[in-house]
């Protein structure tokens, strides 16, 4: 119960930041940021980084998490819960485009090193791989697995998180409150279901 309060909390606290990024975002309080951190990331552009980052992003496209959610049936051994990973990212992904389409922001223009098309904020590709490498982690701890084992596997999946909300600013399609905004609502979301997850199975079964 006292795990379920604190994943509450910190669920209503980025929930918090994500309406205040909002808010800067739609007065443009935000934009002079943007561009200072995307100043800092241009720096680092070059071809070897640049390939890297075009295939980190992969991991956070629609085709990435379809290939990751369909990998992950063959670890979760319960038929409830390939179920619930599957519908969480449906999920993230239908509220992820209702946003999108309600906020209306551009994308950015400077120095795209892809083509990408639809609204900037959030960043899907940021939602989508903060959702399903949060999932895998909360699968994780649920297991049997030794902790030393855990915290093994946890560390990259953690990485790629933060490589690939890296990748939309360095590739020039996202700006960073994108990002940070996508990063927040993302968790938000998984702490929520990851705190009913006990009552939503004895619901569902």
């Amino acid at each position: 119960m006292k795990k379920n309060i604190i994943e509450i909390i910190i669920a209503s606290i980025c929930i918090i930041l994500f309406i205040i990024i909002l808010y800067t975002v739609q007065t443009k309080k935000i934009n002079s940021l943007d561009q200072l951190i995307y100043e800092k990331i241009s720096r680092f552009i070059n071809p070897t980084n640049t390939k890297f980052m075009k295939i980190i992003t992969i991991f956070g496209s629609v085709i990435g998490i379809a290939f990751g959610v369909f990998i992950s049936y063959f670890f979760l051994k319960d038929k409830f819960d390939k179920s619930f990973i599957t519908l969480a990212m449906l999920g993230e992904a239908a509220l992820n485009n209702v946003i999108k389409v309600i906020i209306k922001r551009p994308r950015p223009t400077i120095n795209p090193l892809v083509v990408e098309t639809g609204y900037s904020f959030p960043s899907g590709h940021t939602m989508s791989s903060t959702a399903f490498f949060s999932l895998l982690i909360f699968f994780l701890w649920k297991s049997h697995l030794p902790t030393k084992i855990k915290i093994i596997i946890t560390i990259p999946f953690v990485g790629i998180i933060g490589l690939v909300l890296t990748s939309r600013v360095y590739l020039g399609v996202h700006y960073f409150s994108d990002v940070f905004a996508g990063l927040l609502l993302s968790l938000a979301c998984i702490l929520l279901l990851s705190s009913g997850y006990p009552k939503i199975k004895k619901f569902f079964l």
